[in-house]
């Protein structure tokens, strides 16, 4: 229970009161030729013996340290019994006393330590006289009581000290578990982002480059069979080709760390969308009925499903007016993104339209606990709606905002 040191602390210091106690009573005993001389000194020896051996027979049996306490309460009081009755040996006492709080349970300890106070007042009471050794047995049991007391604090400090040493060391390996997590997780993250890139540039780049090769192609036939139509073709493929880069100049804007961490996730919405009017002719309402305060990877994301979802507007919608709404109902975060353009069947989500970036934005919503939900028809436009539970720590309700980026002014009330 004790680290080595304070344990080596207590045996030195009893084995020096054990060492005084015994030069104390030989150098009497001989001195004088008292015939109980050997008596004195086998029973000294005796408990010396006990003392050194009790560590060692504890630790194999566990049950020692109750015959130990009995034998060596037996021996002190068999000294204080031996004419000329020296008060002195009640001093053995303290040591066990140390040792049964070390040993037992504190009520246990305790007991142990009375029965020592009641033996040493009876052996003390019939050497010396009942009222002769008043003094001495309550100077004895203070100590009793004071060593042990003193031994449970110290053997509890450091069971206590032991068992944070535990804590911290399972809280070490949790904090390493959690980084390999957070690791796997980002790599995840990584990986699924690579997916949704690889996939747009299969269904929008590719398919451009593609159209571009077969245009190329129609030209150099049409230039052979009819040049008169060559310049319609050549007409065509700039525009695919300005299509092509526009795809290009967008998905590398993706693939920018998002702006949200640096200057807050409203400028950089609004620096998005100032954006997007000014490449694409998007027009974009933001209504903000609630300011929030949320926590930065939940903004990244909900910055990075309302990139996307306008990106669908711009490449699919075939119009140039958009509202985003954000506000707060309860305890959820409702995100919606609403278009009037041509829409599409919503029986085609997810079996080949992936284009619409639907998967990730599906994906992103899931990671914080919400659910996405879109409502589309043709020619009826599409309005997309992410709901996300929250909590009240990352809400600051402050003041109702309005803001409208349709054609570059901003309004707030």
């Amino acid at each position: 229970m004790l680290t080595r040191h304070k344990s080596l602390f207590f045996s030195l210091a009893f084995y020096l009161l054990l060492g005084a106690v015994a030069l104390r009573a030989l150098v009497f005993y001989f001195s004088m030729g008292h015939p109980l001389r050997w008596t004195a000194a086998g029973l000294l020896l005796a408990f010396a013996g006990l003392m050194s051996s009790e560590r060692w027979l504890t630790r194999r049996y566990r049950w020692y340290p109750l015959l130990y306490l009995a034998l060596q309460t037996a021996l002190v009081f068999s000294l204080l019994l031996l004419p000329p009755y020296l008060d002195f040996f009640a001093a053995l006492f303290i040591p066990l006393s140390a040792q049964a709080m070390l040993s037992f349970a504190q009520r246990t300890g305790l007991t142990w330590i009375g029965l020592f106070t009641l033996t040493a007042a009876v052996g003390l009471g019939y050497g010396l006289g009942w009222l002769e050794s008043l003094p001495f047995t309550l100077l004895f049991g203070s100590g009793y009581f004071f060593i042990g007391s003193y031994a449970a604090v110290t053997a509890q400090a450091e069971a206590a000290r032991q068992e944070s040493q535990t804590l911290l060391a399972e809280l070490q390996s949790a904090h390493h578990q959690l980084q390999a997590y957070a690791t796997q997780a980002e790599e995840l993250a990584v990986a699924q982002e690579r997916n949704r890139l690889a996939r747009e540039l299969h269904d929008s780049v590719t398919q451009t480059i593609f159209s571009l090769t077969l245009t190329a192609r129609a030209a150099r036939l049409l230039q052979e069979r009819d040049p008169s139509q060559v310049a319609a073709q050549l007409d065509h493929l700039q525009g695919l080709a300005q299509s092509a880069l526009a795809e290009m100049r967008n998905l590398i804007f993706q693939l920018r760390p998002t702006p949200v961490e640096e200057i807050g996730f409203v400028p950089a919405l609004q620096q998005h969308l100032t954006t997007l009017q000014s490449q694409y002719g998007l027009n974009v309402e933001l209504r903000l009925e609630d300011e929030l305060r949320l926590p930065p990877e939940q903004a990244a994301r909900l910055f990075r499903i309302i990139q996307e979802a306008l990106n669908n507007v711009v490449k699919h919608a075939q119009t140039d007016q958009a509202v985003v709404t954000l506000k707060l109902d309860n305890s959820r975060l409702i995100l919606e993104i609403t278009d009037q353009g041509i829409g599409f069947d919503p029986n085609t989500v997810g079996t080949g339209r992936e284009t619409l970036g639907l998967a990730s934005m599906r994906e992103r919503a899931e990671m914080m606990g919400g659910n996405l939900t879109v409502v589309a028809g043709s020619g009826e436009g599409t309005r997309l709606r992410v709901e996300i539970p929250t909590d009240t720590t990352y809400r600051d309700v402050v003041r109702t905002t309005q803001v409208s980026l349709g054609k570059g002014e901003k309004q707030s009330g």
